[in-house]
This record gives C-alpha cells, sequence and structure tokens, in this order.
C-alpha cells in the first residue's frame, strides 16, 4: 500500500536507470509514499505482451536482458512457474521428510525480460511514479555544503535541463558513470574494487515443441567441471535457456559463442542431452554472448564516513558478481528494499542514511558477493590446471604431502555433490543458501552437515562416478572435428 508517509516525510526520488534494480527501487519507494521519476535512457516503449516484448523489445541498455537468469526464493512474483524445493527433492530423494519452511524454498521460471516487462507495467500503473524513457543522464548537481562536508547531491542534470530531487538513486547497472560524475563535482574518489570472474559465457533460449514434455528435473541443471560451466533456466510460455561458460584463456572453447559449437556441445553434455533433442525443443534464438566479466564492489562509505550524500547506488551499480549464479535481479530486490527501510529510519538524517545503507548492505549482500569471489579464484585456477593437462583433484603431491586445496575440491565433488541426492538435510541447507535464505558461511557450521558430507566422501569408492561431463580433451577434439 502507498502513501505510507504523511505529505511532510514524503520525498522526490530520481531514479537513473528503468531496468530491474531501478523498477525493483520505484515500488519500494512509492509503496512508502514518496514520489518517484523514473530515468531510462533506452527509448523503450513497453510492448503489450510479455512475449512481444521478449522478440522486439530493444533494451540496448541492459544487455544481460537475454541472457539466462533465476529468480530465487527471496524474491517473489506473480506470473512465472513455482519451483518447489519438496517437488524437486522428491525426485531425487523420494523418501525424504520435509517442513513447513521448506515452503520457503521457491524459485521461479521465468525469462528475464518476462519478469522486466511486468515490472514496468506495474510501475507504470503507480500514481506515484512517473517513468520517463528516452532520457539520458548526463551529471549530477550539487548543494553549496560547509567546509569538510561530503558534497549534497540535490538532482541529476539532463542535457541542458535539471531534475532536482531529494534523492538520487543510481540504478543504471553495471555501464554506471557514476564515477565520473562524482568525480565532476568534487566528491573524494570513489573506490572500486573488482576482479574477474574468470568466464565468458554464451546463451541460447529454446522453446518445447507441441506435445513434448519437459526433461524432468532429477539431475543436476548445472554444474562446474572446471573447464566449463553450464546451466539449464526453465522459463515461462514454454520456453527455457542453457548457458555455457569458459575461460577466455581457452582459445579452445571460444567457439561455443557460435551455433554449431554451442549445438554440439550442449548435446554432448548428459545434463542438457536431453533438453537439445530435436523432437523436444526447438532453438528460438541466436547464441547471445558476454565477456569482460568482473565482480566488482564500489564503496560509497569509508571508515564509516560518507563520500557524499542525497545519492544512492543499488544494484549492479554498487555490487555486481558473476552472472552465471544467478543472484544479480533477486540481490537487487533486497538492495531495494534495503534503501526504502534505510530512507524510512534516517530520511531527515542524510549522513545516517548513507551509513545505515551501507551497514544493511554488508550484512545482506556482501557476504555472497565475497562467496562468489572466492568460488571464482578456485575456478580459475582450476581451469588454468586442465588447460596444462593438471588433474585440480589430484590430492597427493609429488613430494607425498596432501594439497589442502585439491582435498577440498575432491571432498566438493565427490561428497557434497552426492550427499545433495542423498540426503535431504544438506540439500535443504543448500537450496536455503542457493536462495539466500542463509549466509553462505552457515552451509558448514552444522556439524551434523559437515559429517553427512564427510561420510558421502567416505563412500566415493563403492559409487560409479557422477557423470556431470565429458573430460576437457574429449570436448576440444569434438569441437576440433566439428571445425575440420
Amino acid at each position: 500500500m502507498e502513501a505510507l508517509l504523511s505529505d511532510r516525510d514524503a520525498r522526490h526520488i530520481a531514479i537513473v536507470g528503468g531496468s530491474v534494480a531501478g523498477l525493483l527501487a520505484a515500488i519500494a519507494l512509492a509503496r512508502d509514499g514518496h514520489r518517484v521519476t523514473i530515468l531510462e535512457r533506452d527509448a523503450a516503449p513497453l510492448p503489450p505482451t510479455p512475449g512481444e516484448a521478449f522478440s522486439r523489445w530493444q533494451r540496448r541498455g541492459s544487455p544481460q536482458t537475454r541472457q539466462s537468469h533465476a529468480f530465487l526464493a527471496r524474491l517473489h512474483a506473480s506470473g512465472a512457474e513455482r519451483m518447489r524445493f519438496a517437488d524437486l527433492a522428491a525426485r531425487v530423494i523420494p523418501d525424504a521428510t520435509f517442513t513447513p519452511e521448506d515452503e520457503e524454498i521457491t524459485m521461479l521460471a521465468c525469462r528475464r525480460i518476462t519478469f522486466e516487462w511486468a515490472l514496468r507495467r506495474y510501475v507504470e500503473r503507480r500514481p506515484a511514479v512517473v517513468f520517463r524513457d528516452g532520457v539520458a543522464v548526463e551529471g549530477l548537481v550539487v548543494a553549496p555544503t560547509s567546509a569538510g562536508a561530503p558534497p549534497r547531491i540535490t538532482g541529476v542534470r539532463l542535457g541542458g535541463d535539471t531534475l532536482s530531487a531529494d534523492l538520487v538513486v543510481d540504478a543504471s547497472g553495471r555501464r554506471t558513470r557514476v564515477s565520473a560524475w562524482l568525480e565532476a563535482v568534487g566528491a573524494a574518489r570513489l573506490r572500486v574494487e573488482r576482479e574477474p570472474c574468470g568466464i565468458f559465457y554464451a546463451s541460447r533460449f529454446y522453446r518445447l515443441r507441441d506435445q513434448a514434455e519437459a526433461p524432468p528435473m532429477d539431475g543436476p541443471m548445472g554444474a562446474d567441471l572446471g573447464y566449463l560451466k553450464y546451466g539449464i533456466f526453465p522459463g515461462d510460455a514454454r520456453v527455457f535457456s542453457i548457458t555455457l561458460a569458459a575461460s577466455p584463456e581457452d582459445d579452445a572453447l571460444r567457439a561455443l559463442v557460435r551455433e554449431p559449437a554451442f549445438e554440439a556441445l550442449a548435446a554432448l553434455l548428459p545434463a542438457t542431452t536431453p533438453w537439445v533433442d530435436a523432437a523436444v525443443a526447438e532453438p528460438i534464438t541466436p547464441v547471445a554472448a558476454m565477456s569482460r566479466l568482473e565482480n566488482l564492489r564500489r564503496f560509497p562509505v569509508e571508515a564509516g564516513e560518507p563520500l557524499f550524500t542525497g545519492l544512492a547506488l543499488v544494484g549492479d551499480a554498487l555490487i555486481h558478481t558473476n552472472p552465471i549464479v544467478g543472484r544479480g535481479c533477486t540481490l537487487a530486490a533486497v538492495n531495494a528494499f534495503l534503501l526504502a527501510d534505510a530512507l524510512r529510519a534516517h530520511g531527515d538524517d542524510p549522513i545516517a542514511f548513507a551509513t545505515a545503507l551501507d551497514a544493511a548492505v554488508a550484512r545482506e549482500i556482501v557476504p555472497w558477493y565475497e562467496a562468489v569471489r572466492v568460488q571464482d579464484r578456485n575456478s580459475i585456477e582450476m581451469s588454468a590446471m586442465q588447460r596444462r593437462g593438471e588433474d585440480p583433484f589430484e590430492t597427493n603431491r609429488p613430494d607425498g604431502s596432501v594439497d589442502p586445496r585439491a582435498t577440498l575440491r575432491a571432498i566438493m565433488r565427490d561428497g557434497f555433490l552426492p550427499a545433495l541426492r542423498e540426503d535431504v538435510a544438506v540439500l535443504r541447507a543448500f537450496m536455503r543458501v542457493f536462495n539466500l535464505l542463509e549466509a553462505p558461511v552457515d552451509l558448514m557450521k552444522d556439524p551434523r552437515l559437515l559429517g553427512a558430507i564427510l561420510a558421502s566422501y567416505a563412500r566415493r569408492d563403492q559409487r560409479d562416478p557422477a557423470e556431470h561431463g565429458p573430460e576437457r580433451d574429449a570436448v576440444v577434439a569434438h569441437l576440433d572435428r566439428l571445425a575440420a
């Protein structure tokens, strides 16, 4: 319900960027009674249906729109197929018992562009929100402040015009120009922490054929083979996508951005093979690739002191991680409502608002950012080892000592992954972390879970090896034959 604040407390808020993060921020802020103006660079009128949005909605400022996405339990919307944990787990562990809390673990099968279309339609119907597309923000407006005080942002520059606002929200995504804007108004340099994700990736969308059933989701919907990552993303309207990712240093796998190699590799992986069977589905888009991917975090507060006031960063403009983990939209939603919470609590104190928002982000978002950084460093190392012909899971060093990093990788592959199919408590804990319902560090805190994983690892020689995919050499040889 909107208009929760008195007229005296309601503010005008300018949001830069009208994609998912900006739309979610508008919903969170309008709900509290604030007046919101969204400024979207793309001239992109809303198509009448999600299907038309998928086929012709041009979102040049949001290149990830036609990539695979996951919508997790902490993000809930309507109009998409629900994927309940209990249903998925029962296929893998038939004798599993469930708890009432398992209803919290529900993912949404939905194309990203469908989700954005639904948000945009909802926002445009809110009387407190004005959506202006085809409007490019060129800089910030500042007010005079006392000596030593951080710059106070009071609006944005739009060509020869300005728009005043009580708060400016930068939701312009990975390509934000906020650092240059702040430098132009004399703010202290905005610190940026960045490191490579270690992948490029390619996605393609498919539609299930009439009368065809989707393959059963009783196996892995994604895996990390070291040299290759893959994921299957169910969507709405019988549409799904497949994503393949590899190291930009792996010259042999760069071919997967082209359709023949992409299709050949998707047909080679055990998990994706039934999904790309010509009798089951047909491709409906070209292969879309993304590269130069980074894990990145900006620091608007340093040592407890905001570098500026009157401006907040949300979504990818503040923090973004490896898109292969599928958390971007969900974390943007969390960020949007943390913003609204901080403004509700500290709207009359810009310094307190900035520091409260920063603390909330550190608590609710940064743990997943840090977890992905660690995961990507390990994946980069594994990929490099495989390109050198080394086994990243070989625990014994030539000198007879034990490699702790390889041991951990082996436990994850031969203990943790099998335990996901054997023990519903392990699967539940993993899915709660995956869906952002629990912090990543919580997964290994429960001694019972750790015991179950180590017990599964101890039985590794008693089971057939899991078949997640071929060795890199086999894939490279297959692609070489295709090219020849």
